[in-house]
């Protein structure tokens, strides 16, 4: 079994109104990271783009299943 180590790296976005944006690391098997390269470059994405992709379109199904409070809203 291999694991492949996947560092998602990304700048702080201090300078808008944004929250800055954290850098995380995965560990996964390696079929997986290259199914979700697979994934990306078949959308033309970077493979951190995919996986934030992948990642939000989760945490928004748990919210809209009630699953984790959804944060929709925060800031108005």
């Amino acid at each position: 079994m291999y694991l492949c180590v996947f560092n998602i790296k990304t700048h702080n976005s201090a300078y808008d109104n944004h929250m800055g944006k954290v850098t995380v690391t995965l560990y996964m098997e390696e079929e997986d990271k290259e199914a979700l390269q697979q994934l990306a470059d078949a959308e033309e994405r970077s493979l951190s783009q995919m996986a934030v992709l992948i990642l939000k379109r989760a945490i928004r199904k748990a919210q809209d299943e009630g699953q984790i409070l959804s944060d929709r809203g925060k800031g108005q």
